[in-house]
């Protein structure tokens, strides 16, 4: 491959679909007359910034001999139409055919991006368009629905309510230009984007103005309110029809991500069911120490997790951008280069380096158990609440009050960065509350690498007919600083199914199991790994009011009671993948 002299870009170029409808794109590629194999994106979010990213740089992958295509899915911004559309794989499918039928496509095509664009890849890949060759789907979730929904039943409010005027803005944009008056419209949206705590805390929710607009309307029940819709009968709606696959993928996640730990499903999915033996042995996975976002710098939350950490060292030990990472496995499967790619590149979090492997989790994963522990008083950081491998004789439970007019405030932890901060932040202020449970090992005598999926089996009771379980994974530091490594939440009444919600009675105790998604840390010799139980986490997600009714509902909530147990028959633990090294 020669690297290109000059490249050209063509902007808003018109693409038809099968229905009449035109869709545009921007087109950056070598300026020649040679073919190239290309690389599609399709985003809602603006084909103009499809460029500012650290995933793939359109200019660096034109320079190295790729025709890289931005495209406004249907009804954004530059395309006609009406979003959200059900016609998105079709159209992904005609705007594969029509790159790989341009005179400067050698009829290779390729897909990227992150988030909702990941998710215009699968529908596409479903459709099987012939010339689609790899995808590569990055922060994605593994269903159609949102996975923090699905494992817990809760809503993820701050990013829901930051989302709805961001959408919004390009519908009102199309209004204007139909020549309907917005001025009201517009007003209700500005306030939406400037005044974000008072929706947060506007109580009913269900009344908050902007429910006077109807398309306003649909996005806040979308978003919010109905987050399982009426089409799920099974937990097989929850993942993407993913046995159509017939490509090789490349799937980028975060430890920090909000869709952390359903990558992991896709690609193990997807290497069992894939529609083509190609596709089930082209499956790559790469996880790095990053929140939700298309940047990848070294540094997240507050911590640096030094030079290396934007994508890991080339085999030469050079170091190497997400973007390159990319053109490897485009080179691989779009070329027909001989390349070896590992299965799966992950980051380790305090070592600061990258490793490879082959299946996951690890093959010499130890799973050790650690028990809560305490004398009945584990509430805030300075009660007497441990962490050990001994498992518990006869012990008092831990009692908090969750009030949910006073809820924990969200502090780091496994999200998008639009307003609030996101990965790893010091949670030493909040462990100071009584309705925070603290539970932490004594100093280790030497560092223990975790690295693998997580859950933590809670035995709990409540005076609430429902409310919720949320759980923290700890790194503390000599000095006292507690960074989050991983975090989960479950809503009671879905403690059993998702697909069939079950109330609690007061009282009973229950079994919670919380999914915490997946990490790859080295806990240093010297620090503690903790646990810290309590009941909210706002607003990153909705708060329970403790009725019993559904979100949005509520003027006033009720303060339950919470109880957590760790006695010999009802032992709370959490199963860690320890590591040897």
């Amino acid at each position: 491959m020669r690297r290109q002299r000059t490249i050209r870009v063509d902007r808003d170029v018109p693409v038809k679909m099968r229905d009449g409808v035109t869709l545009y794109v921007d087109i950056y590629r070598p300026d020649d007359s040679e073919k190239h194999p290309a690389i599609l994106t399709r985003t809602p979010y603006n084909k103009e910034l499809a460029n500012r990213g650290d995933y793939l740089s359109s200019i660096d992958a034109a320079f190295g001999g790729y025709a890289i295509v931005a495209q406004d899915v249907r009804g954004r911004f530059a395309s006609e139409g009406v979003y959200p559309s059900l016609t998105d794989g079709l159209d992904g499918y005609d705007t594969v055919e029509w790159i790989a039928a341009e005179p400067w496509c050698d009829g290779n095509v390729g897909m990227w991006g992150g988030s909702a664009v990941a998710g215009t890849q699968y529908t596409a890949a479903f459709e099987n368009p012939p010339h689609l060759r790899a995808i590569a789907p990055a922060i994605s979730r593994y269903g159609p629905l949102e996975e923090v929904c699905l494992l817990s039943g809760v809503t993820r409010f701050e990013t829901s309510v930051s989302i709805i005027p961001q959408l919004a803005l390009n519908v009102i944009d199309k209004m204007e230009k139909q020549g309907r008056d917005v001025t009201k419209v517009r007003e209700m949206v500005n306030r939406l984007l400037y005044n974000r705590e008072e929706v947060l805390n506007f109580l009913p929710l269900k009344e908050f103005p902007f429910v006077q607009f109807e398309f306003l309307r649909e996005l806040f029940n979308v978003w919010l309110l109905n987050h399982i819709p009426g089409r799920v009968r099974s937990e097989a709606d929850f993942f993407w029809p993913l046995e159509k696959v017939q490509v090789p993928c490349f799937h980028v996640g975060a430890w920090y991500d909000l869709h952390n730990g359903g990558m992991f499903k896709t690609f193990l999915k997807l290497k069992e069911v894939g529609g083509s033996q190609r596709a089930r042995e082209g499956q790559h996975l790469l996880y790095g120490p990053w929140v939700h976002g298309a940047n990848r710098p070294p540094f997240t939350g507050s911590l640096f997790f030094g030079h290396l950490a934007g994508g890991g060292p080339s085999p030469v030990g050079e170091r190497t951008s997400l973007s390159d990472r990319h053109l490897e496995f485009y080179d691989k499967y779009l070329r027909g280069m001989d390349i070896d790619i590992p299965p799966i590149r992950y980051f380790i979090m305090g070592r600061n380096v990258w490793e490879t492997a082959d299946t996951w989790p690890l093959p010499e994963t130890q799973w050790q158990r650690f028990f809560l522990h305490s004398k009945g008083h584990a509430n805030s950081v300075g009660g007497d609440g441990w962490l050990s491998r001994d498992e518990p004789l006869k012990e008092e439970p831990d009692l908090f009050i969750y009030n949910p007019h006073f809820p924990v405030p969200t502090e780091g932890g496994r999200d998008l960065e639009l307003t609030l901060r996101a990965g790893p932040m010091d949670q030493s202020h909040i462990e100071k509350r009584d309705d925070v449970l603290c539970y932490t090992t004594a100093e280790l005598d030497t560092g223990i690498e975790v690295t693998g999926p997580i859950a933590i089996h809670l035995f709990a009771s409540t005076s609430a007919r429902d409310t919720d379980f949320t759980v923290k994974l700890v790194d503390v530091h000599p000095d006292s600083k507690a960074y989050n490594i991983a975090d989960g939440i479950l809503r009671a009444r879905y403690r059993k199914s998702i697909l069939q919600p079950e109330l609690v009675t007061p009282g009973d105790i229950n079994e919670y199991c919380i999914d915490m998604g997946a990490t790859s840390n080295l806990f240093l010799k010297g620090h503690r790994i903790r646990i810290d139980i309590s009941s909210s986490n706002f607003p990153r997600y909705d708060r329970n009011m403790n009725t019993g009714n559904p979100l949005g509902e509520d003027a006033r909530g009720i303060p339950a009671m919470q109880t957590v147990y760790h006695g010999a028959r009802y032992a709370s633990y959490i199963d860690l993948p320890v590591i040897p090294r």
